[in-house]
């Protein structure tokens, strides 16, 4: 019995979700059933099941399935297995031809290629589309002559798979499992979201209509997911979600979101509401908590297996303005049960709206992406040791360790995280902490997402966006302005897919290839080290980038507020090389042949480009209000060469130009003054930030480095440590030289099991840094010529003792490390995390040259333990010795 090919495409359907769609037909039909099921698979357990309700008229009921877009190749050989009660059903493909346009719809002309037909009822049988490129160039043949133009099949691809499951008037069940193609190259294009009708057969091979049948066909969904794409009343949508604390939902709107994230249940006014306005919105299911019982399986007998009680409801049309369902955060291996039975129960609850379900696991990614449709990945990146571009690395591997194809959303911090909240009260309990990171940390995380394959952005958010504050103000006009622009981005986003990486003149700067199948957008970013806690001047004048694959026939824009401008390109080894004569820290460059796709963009930035102007004019202004006080303050602490008058004038200069350009009406140069104004004041805060690093190793050493606006926290850390000293060592067994005393202290050892990894914690003369032993943490795969690509959860980890400590102290907490090769599968390394800090401010060690010192500088808020976690987050080797944990004490004696 022939299987589906090892290499190329193949779908199993051993997930829960159902991935087929209907498409339509010309016979009338009713869709009385549609899921995955269990035990009747043609290969392994799961398989989809349809069962259709067909009146006479017509011959053919289509449902369809994407298959990523190959190109049409002489070795594609598209597959599928089918079951059916009924002979007949037929399997085709969709072919889009790029170069050619249909003049009856202006779209890209549109063949269908007709497979094999169903015969074996009872039986799975395979059906199969061979000798693809000859049909394709027999259906073009017949296209010109329809057309009377010609017609280019160049570039040719296949948009989706489809199966005709017409099997005669009267009920058809239809069982299907491994959807594959042999053959597969992926041409990196985009389904459109209108696609051409379907060619309909001859009409004498059409039963005759009968009257006494009423046709009902029920309406796709207004959310749904094509592949990767979430397609909202079928046109793609990038979700801009924001984490609702209160706010009124008209102000949401005005700021530019059209997705409001809850943690509870809405009420049927907040519902109406957001209809009203246009907003969707991302909640919890109405069922009012994951069922305590499991379904049973589905016989193969009768398709309806029994429902827990929770899912007898049917959720009501109030939730039509919900987008997806959020099954929760922060899931680990012990809810993964409850939340399957949770997931199965609101799809047979959400029969009206059949809308995606969406989880935020913290491990077991794999799992969950059985269950649900979207992944919704967290990492905190501001003010922490991990750098921006190995961010931008986590953003595009994390996928890796879901079922393949799940689309990913990703959270954008906003706000500065619990630990570090808690660490800038403990230093200086009368301050007011920060409320928000600064415009150019979010705008970097925004730009990285996006870049690395990000299909939706949640924006974390801990306060109202309405208080009245100048840090609220400010988030929320930053917040404002990336939607602005995530608009103009969102054909790419939503629907495009990655081509390449564009590098620059500047080696910080790099820019994500996004490429739709009309257009491509190249996102340049200036990220240089420690752009997680404060931005460089990122000025550049002249930047040239390199984009790979680009036809020569594409002429290069920059997106600017208001309209699109032309930029200088030319040929060069490697691709087309575009200049853009001023860049400041990020960029949009559009590259495009095809002149409706230019004049979409160019009407769309004409629409906003005042609003963007003076969202920039108004952000400009008030970082000058809060850097030119903040320096003042810093009085003695910069660098001696640092003007700092001379700095601030000249942002008042360009700001007093942008307000000029407004004036008249010149939006893109009142935006163009307006980002200048900001290049002196990142210029200064990167000099203050610098200055404070001087002799730290790390930015996490001192909670205050995290960013510029907490600087008077670390001076003030500096200032209150003149006069101390470090007390006794507090920490049992630090020195690792006697196992019996720290078992007796409380040492302990986790692992959590990777499979193909082993792991040790041991005591061996090699990792000793000094006296006779030290500890070495070891996790290695088992086949080194074939490792994991990515690592989800530390595989081992180390803890230390509960060091009792109390609030007000210091506490010096430094040991030596040794790295001997990177960290591999993981980009956090060794990571280093202190209970008083957490995860905001743990350390993370990479390769070292020899042995180095860590070293953390902490306040304590509460009295209680401490501990510190060694956490290896990947593959390799780290020894540690000498781990101290001190409390600082006046110093004695001269």
């Amino acid at each position: 019995m022939p299987v589906p090919p090892a290499a190329g495409f193949l779908e199993d359907f051993e997930g829960p979700n159902p991935s087929w769609m209907e498409a339509g037909g010309d016979a009338p039909h009713v869709l009385q059933a549609h899921r995955r099921v269990q035990g009747v698979a043609h290969r392994g357990r799961g398989c989809e099941w349809f069962q259709f309700s067909v009146g006479p008229g017509g011959s053919a009921v289509y449902i369809a399935h994407d298959l990523g877009c190959p190109w049409v190749i002489e070795d594609l050989r598209p597959s599928v297995w089918v079951k059916s009660d009924r002979p007949g059903l037929q399997l085709l493909v969709e072919v889009l031809l790029p170069r050619t346009i249909n003049p009856r719809t202006g779209r890209a002309a549109v063949v269908h290629l007709w497979g094999s037909t169903y015969s074996d009822v009872g039986r799975w049988q395979q059906l199969s589309i061979d000798a693809i490129a000859q049909l394709l160039a027999r259906q073009v043949r017949i296209l010109r002559s329809q057309l009377a133009t010609p017609v280019d099949a160049g570039e040719a691809y296949v948009g989706r798979v489809l199966l005709n499951v017409y099997g005669g008037p009267g009920v058809t069940n239809v069982w299907i499992d491994d959807l594959a193609a042999a053959g597969y190259v992926a041409s990196g294009r985009a389904v459109p979201a209108a696609a051409a009708g379907l060619q309909e057969r001859p009409a004498e091979s059409r039963p005759m209509p009968a009257d006494n049948f009423t046709a009902r066909v029920a309406p796709p969904p207004e959310v749904q997911l094509a592949g990767s794409t979430l397609l909202v009343r079928g046109q793609p949508m990038l979700p801009r979600a924001i984490q609702y604390q209160g706010e009124p939902l008209s102000l949401l709107k005005q700021l530019g979101f059209n997705t409001v994230w809850l943690r509870d249940v809405p009420s049927a006014e907040f519902l109406a509401e957001a209809a009203r306005l246009g907003l969707w919105v991302v909640c919890p299911p109405p069922l009012l908590s994951p069922p305590a019982a499991q379904a049973p399986a589905a016989a193969a007998a009768d398709m309806h297996p029994r429902l827990p009680l929770a899912s007898q409801a049917i959720i009501g049309p109030e939730f039509q303005p919900v987008l997806a369902w959020d099954l929760g955060s922060g899931l680990t291996t012990a809810q993964l049960e409850a939340n399957r039975r949770w997931a199965e129960a609101v799809r047979l609850a959400d029969v009206r709206g059949r809308r995606p379900l969406v989880a935020c696991p913290a491990s077991d990614l794999r799992e969950y992406s059985r269950h649900v449709n979207l992944l919704l990945i967290d990492r905190r990146v501001l003010g922490t040791s991990l750098d921006m571009s190995d961010y931008g690395v986590w953003v595009r591997r994390e996928p890796l360790l879901a079922r393949p194809g799940t689309p990913v959303w990703t959270t954008i911090q906003t706000q500065p995280g619990e630990g570090l909240r808690r660490q800038l009260a403990a230093l200086a309990p009368g301050w007011a902490t920060p409320t928000a990171f600064a415009p150019e940390q979010i705008r970097l995380l925004v730009w990285m997402a996006v870049s690395c394959g990000s299909r939706g952005l949640v924006f974390q958010s801990q306060s109202p966006l309405g208080a009245d504050d100048p840090q609220t103000r400010q988030r929320a006009l930053t917040l404002q302005l990336l939607n602005f622009e995530l608009e103009l981005m969102e054909p790419w986003v939503a629907a495009g897919s990655f081509e390449a990486v564009a590098q620059s003149s500047r080696k910080e700067v790099t820019g994500g290839v996004l490429r739709s199948h009309r257009a491509r957008l190249v996102l340049p970013a200036w990220l240089a080290p420690h752009s997680q806690c404060v931005a460089p001047e990122a000025t550049a004048r002249s930047l040239a980038l390199l984009v790979p694959g680009i036809p020569e026939s594409c002429n290069a824009y920059e997106l600017t507020a208001g309209r699109l401008e032309p930029l200088r390109h030319k040929r060069d080894t490697g691709g087309t090389c575009v200049t853009l004569d001023e860049f400041h820290l990020t960029g949009m460059v559009l590259l495009v042949q095809d002149p409706t796709v230019w004049d979409a963009v160019n009407r769309r930035a004409a629409a906003n480009g005042r609003a963007i102007a003076e969202i920039e004019r108004q952000l400009a202004g008030w970082k000058l209000q809060a850097v030119g006080p903040l320096v003042a303050s810093l009085t003695g602490r910069l660098p001696p060469a640092t003007n700092v008058a001379g700095s601030l004038a000249e942002s008042r200069r360009a700001l007093d130009e942008s307000d000029a350009r407004l004036r008249a009406g010149d939006f893109q140069a009142g935006w163009m003054a307006a980002r200048r104004a900001t290049r002196p004041l990142r210029a200064l805060e990167w000099d203050a930030w610098n200055a404070a690093m001087t002799g730290l190793p790390s930015p996490v050493l001192s909670p205050g480095t995290a960013a510029f606006a907490t600087l008077p926290w670390h001076w003030n850390l500096v200032d209150r440590l003149r006069g101390s000293q470090a007390g006794p060592n507090r920490l049992p067994g630090g020195d690792f030289e006697d196992v019996s005393l720290m078992l007796r202290a409380g040492w302990r050892h986790g692992r959590h099991a990777v499979p193909g990894v082993t792991t040790a914690a041991d005591l061996v003369p090699e990792a000793r840094h000094s006296g006779r032993w030290g500890m070495r943490l070891t996790a290695r795969a088992d086949d080194p010529e074939n490792p994991p690509a990515m690592i989800e959860t530390p595989p081992i980890w180390i803890t230390t003792p509960a060091v009792p400590v109390q609030a007000g102290q210091i506490v010096w907490i430094h040991g030596w490390v040794y790295v001997p090769a990177p960290i591999t599968g993981s980009v956090d390394g060794l990571m280093v995390i202190d209970s008083l800090g957490g995860e905001d401010l743990a350390e993370r060690i990479d390769k070292t040259d020899g042995w180095g010192e860590f070293r953390l500088l902490r306040a304590v808020d509460r009295s209680g333990p401490l501990t510190v976690t060694f956490a290896l987050s990947g593959l390799g080797e780290a020894r540690l010795d000498d781990i101290a944990v001190q409390v600082m004490e006046p110093q004695r004696g001269p």
